[in-house]
This record gives C-alpha cells, sequence and structure tokens, in this order.
C-alpha cells in the first residue's frame, strides 16, 4: 500500500464566501506535489488549512497517517510535522543564518549538529554566520527552505517560495530546492500559478479551480491530456 505523507478529504471552507469546496488531494511519502491555479482558486488556503493556520469547516486532514484536522479534531501547528516556507522567505532579520535555522528546534536540538546538517544539505554550510541582508534572494530561500526542514517534518509546504526571484534566478534555485528536498526524503506541496514551474518540478499536477482538484497527473498527462478547455 502507498505511503501518502498528506491525504485531504472533502476540504471545505468559506470566508463569507466558499473558498474549498469539497477538495480531495493525495501526496505520496517522497513526491513533490504542485497546486496550479489562477490567484483566488483556493489554494493558499489549502495550505493554510493543512498547516492548521485555519480551523476547517467541514472535510478532514491527514498527516503522515495521523488525523489533524476533522469533526471534533484541530492539532496545533506545531504538532503536525509540517514544515512552511513562504513568500519571499520571510527570515528574522536580526537572527543570523545559522540561528534561523535553529528557531525551530529545541534547546537541545539547536546545540547540536542539526542546523550545519541541513545548512549543507541546502548548499550554504559556509554562510551560517552571516545575516540575511548578506544573502542573495535565492540564498534566503534557500535558507528559509533549510529552517522548514531542520525539525524533519514529514511534509513541506511552499507558498509561491520563487515568485519574488527574477526569471534567470527562478529556474535555478528550482533545481536546487527540489534536490534538496529529494535529499532530505520530505514531501512537499508547491503553491504556484506558473505552468512552467509545476511542469518541471513536481511529481504530481493539481490543478486547483474553484476551491477543487479539477485534475490530478504526472506533469506529462496533464499538459498533454487536459481534463477541459479550462485546463488547457
Amino acid at each position: 500500500m502507498t505511503e501518502l505523507a498528506l491525504r485531504v478529504r472533502g476540504l471545505s471552507k468559506a470566508f463569507g464566501a466558499p473558498v474549498l469546496n469539497g477538495l480531495d488531494l493525495d501526496v505520496v511519502a517522497g513526491s513533490l506535489v504542485a497546486l496550479l491555479g489562477p490567484s483566488g482558486c483556493g489554494k493558499t488556503t489549502l495550505l493554510r488549512l493543512v498547516a492548521g493556520f485555519e480551523p476547517t469547516d467541514a472535510g478532514t486532514v491527514e498527516v503522515g497517517g495521523q488525523l489533524v484536522a476533522g469533526p471534533g479534531c484541530h492539532v496545533a501547528p506545531e504538532r503536525r510535522r509540517v514544515g512552511i516556507v513562504p513568500q519571499e522567505g520571510a527570515l528574522f532579520p536580526h537572527l543570523s543564518v545559522h540561528d534561523n535555522v535553529a528557531f525551530g528546534l529545541t534547546r537541545a536540538q539547536r546545540r547540536g549538529t542539526r542546523p550545519d546538517e541541513v545548512l549543507e544539505l541546502v548548499g550554504l554550510a559556509e554562510l551560517g554566520r552571516r545575516m540575511p541582508h548578506e544573502l542573495s534572494g535565492g540564498q534566503q530561500q534557500r535558507v528559509a527552505l533549510a529552517r522548514a526542514l531542520a525539525p524533519r517534518p514529514s511534509l513541506v509546504l511552499l507558498d509561491e517560495p520563487f515568485s519574488a526571484l527574477d526569471a534567470g534566478l527562478r529556474a535555478t534555485v528550482r533545481a536546487e530546492v527540489r534536490a534538496s528536498l529529494q535529499a532530505a526524503g520530505a514531501a512537499a506541496v508547491l503553491v504556484t500559478h506558473d505552468q512552467q514551474e509545476a511542469l518541471s518540478v513536481a511529481d504530481v499536477v493539481a490543478v486547483v479551480r474553484d476551491g477543487q482538484v479539477v485534475q490530478a497527473g504526472d506533469p506529462w498527462s496533464v499538459y498533454a491530456q487536459p481534463a477541459d478547455l479550462g485546463v488547457a
């Protein structure tokens, strides 16, 4: 049986108007799923519900086989084993690279080797003492990824993490982030509205429209065999 890092069933959420409408999504352990769709389709809301930042109205969320959201259940974000990489990284400007990475760890883990391990994983082993303002945009995003990976989450959520980078740098950083996730063995969900980005890095592309996944499959099948004109 295939091990799932994330299982979402019948997920609904409204902020006055409906945003998610009975959405289903599976993320296989170790895979990267890209959520592709226009602004306002519900992609980021889905991430927030999976992370635990918002309560669900209906449906269930399981992370690593554990129910974290559903009827009568809402596990706190810090107990979900989910890492977050927001748009533009959101590093703490007053902390060094090393201390940014160590921020979510226990005191014992901070004193150990884990911060250095993940900095090496993302190719920034020599930059631990630098401050965020001394880094390039691409380096800042890799630090944000290292911080998300440091507590060994079973799932990493990436909310348009490359949108602030120029086009030339974006492809390079995408490849580096993908390689780091694979090396860590972490499953990931990437939110994007960039078709090329979704097709180039994802194992599975899930097309989101009006709060539902209307097609999900490997990048080639979604590109070559769209479910309808809206997906095409």
